[in-house]
């Protein structure tokens, strides 16, 4: 055994984030730890790092010093890496090779200037290669995979399979936790409870409990009305004996005593029936929570024919820069769709142009005149003052309560429906936009990174509500279980092509060659600057992940949301240029 936590407690002011967290750390374990956005999962990693002290408990440690290498989501200064670089300068050495591995070269060659303007990705990847490099006994990483590109998160995946020592995971990205953890650390309400397997065995364990509870509440519950039923007919019965040793007993010798013995007897069985439901009170498990879902009575689909978006033999290029050519494909009425592809490959292109944003350069592309398209982008629109109630005001009260009801289900308090938006984070106006989109009765909904503010949890109702969403959908995503729940067919970028693939991402990945030249390989690089678009993504989700971490409304937080809005727009303008 590492380390062994006992009742750990830890508050900030009146809130409570551990209240008593017990857990045991050993060799060659590998914990996923998850939970609700704020649960406390950074603090408590922060104080297994020895980062942060706590109010009360235990700390223990198998033997002093242990080597923990602890991977923070954001690393503010470049200068551990250069000292790292430096140290190592005869020879490639562990953290050259693993910086390599994690698509970084030429680290050697860098200037001061280039250590001075790290971007969040890059700053995340010379973090966990130092952290790797340095052969800890106990590895903790709070979100590695962020932004992450396939290949990175490849061979992270394949660094912690074969690393000797502990690893603690906190990550939203569940194909990751299903690839690395072995045991799910569920922090809820201040306490933390253990689950055998990866995070796919962890989610049907929770399933399996939560029908469990619902079975014996319901048992209790039948049992308890029954008793209930019976202490009222007691109480009916006794009134009844009472009564008659009152009038029943005269003239008769031993009437009365008789009729008292009765009616007490009929006392005594009222109070033990009261006892029993006093004893199931104390005993009986809590009600559990109603699982939320999300009824979409909306009249989607319904105007046209069965054909919504058809293109055929479309190219869109950018001077002699070709993005794509003689692309065909389709789709249908319905249909939940995927987009595929390496960055910089025109998705973005091919989306605007199904906006009628952007024409096509050559071919046809038809989207039905009756579709009602509505579409959430990264680039989020806000009016400082304007309340969801403003919003749907003119809305149907039943419509207005179902998108209540959604947006709920997405994760958004119902106390914070009512709070301008100017007031919302990031998250919950990402949440916000896409349940107005959702119940906003379209045809086709277009998602683009939908779950980049998203925890766990938020993301799992997110699938729910799209698979029972009735119109058509095609998303851009990142999430692989996202588009594998969610998506029956793909629209893939290879080599210069758009192409319609039957089936899902798994079934897609199996397949060569087209996997490994669509989502492994780098596009061309006559087609796109692929650093400048690499480094504004690493820049966007290094300004995300301190979004969330920062309270909505403060100078800091509105700073960070005007640069963020900056750099979606700089990606969003950006053109193809020759090098």
């Amino acid at each position: 055994m590492l380390i062994s936590c006992r009742q750990i407690k830890k508050s900030y002011g009146d809130a409570v984030i551990l209240d008593g967290v017990d857990i045991d750390i050993c060799r060659g374990d590998r914990i996923g730890l998850v939970g609700r956005n704020g649960c406390g999962k950074t603090t408590l990693a922060n104080i297994l790092a020895g980062c942060l002290e706590y109010d009360e408990g235990s700390l223990l440690t198998a033997r002093e010093p242990i080597n923990i290498g602890y991977l923070r989501q954001t690393e503010s200064e470049p200068d551990p890496f250069i000292n790292r670089l430096e140290s190592q300068a005869e020879s490639p050495g562990e953290f050259q090779r693993l910086v390599s591995h994690l698509g970084i070269t030429k680290v050697q060659d860098w200037s001061q200037q280039r250590w001075q303007n790290l971007s969040g990705g890059e700053k995340t990847k010379l973090a966990l290669a130092q952290v790797l490099a340095s052969r800890p006994d106990l590895i903790i990483l709070d979100e590695p995979t962020n932004h992450m590109d396939y290949q990175g998160s490849k061979y992270l995946i394949s660094e912690l399979n074969s690393y000797q020592g502990a690893a603690i995971i906190i990550s939203h990205d569940r194909y990751f936790l299903d690839q690395t953890a072995a045991q799910i650390a569920e922090l809820e309400n201040g306490h933390i409870r253990i689950y055998k397997g990866n995070y796919s065995a962890y989610r049907e364990a929770k399933r399996r409990d939560r029908e469990s509870r619902q079975h014996i509440y319901a048992s209790q519950q039948k049992e308890q009305r029954k008793i209930e039923a019976a202490v009222t007919q007691l109480k009916t019965w006794s009134a009844q004996a009472h009564r008659e040793s009152r009038h029943k007993g005269d003239g008769i010798k031993g009437g009365k005593e008789y009729f008292r013995k009765k009616a007490k007897k009929r006392d005594q069985a009222v109070k033990s029936q009261l006892k029993r439901l006093e004893k199931m009170s104390r005993e009986q498990i809590e009600r559990p929570e109603k699982e939320r879902r999300v009824n979409f009575d909306l009249n989607a689909g319904g105007k046209g024919g069965r054909r919504l978006l058809e293109a055929s033999e479309i190219s869109k290029a950018y001077g002699e820069l070709v993005l794509f050519k003689d692309s065909s494909f389709y789709i249908n009425r319905g249909e939940k769709v995927g987009i595929l592809g390496p960055n910089g490959c025109g998705k973005t292109t091919l989306i605007k142009t199904i906006l009628g944003q952007e024409g096509v350069d050559a071919g046809e592309l038809f989207l039905s005149p009756a579709a009602r398209v509505a579409y959430v982008g990264q680039e989020l629109p806000r009016d400082e003052k304007e309340t969801l109630h403003d919003l749907v005001d003119n809305w149907t009260l039943d419509r207005q309560k179902r998108t209540f009801q959604l947006l709920v289900h997405l994760g958004i308090p119902f106390d914070r429906l009512s709070v301008a938006m100017g007031e919302l984070s990031r998250g919950e106006r990402m949440k916000m936009a896409m349940g107005l989109a959702i119940m906003d009765e379209c045809d086709l909904l277009i998602l683009d990174e939908p779950t980049n503010h998203l925890d766990l949890y938020s993301r799992e109702a997110l699938e729910e509500s799209l698979i029972e969403f009735p119109g058509t959908l095609i998303i851009i995503s990142h999430d692989r279980y996202l588009l594998q729940a969610v998506c029956r067919h793909l629209l893939v970028f290879n080599h210069q092509r758009v192409s319609r693939i039957e089936g899902t991402v798994e079934y897609y990945l199996t397949q060569k060659p087209f996997a490994q030249d669509s989502l492994e390989s780098q596009a061309p690089a006559e087609l796109v600057d692929q650093e400048e678009i690499l480094l504004l993504e690493t820049k966007i989700a290094w300004v995300l992940s301190e979004l969330n971490r920062i309270k909505p409304g403060t100078v800091d937080y509105i700073a960070l949301d005007q640069e963020y809005t900056q750099l979606v727009r700089r990606k969003n303008e950006l053109r193809p240029t020759k090098p």
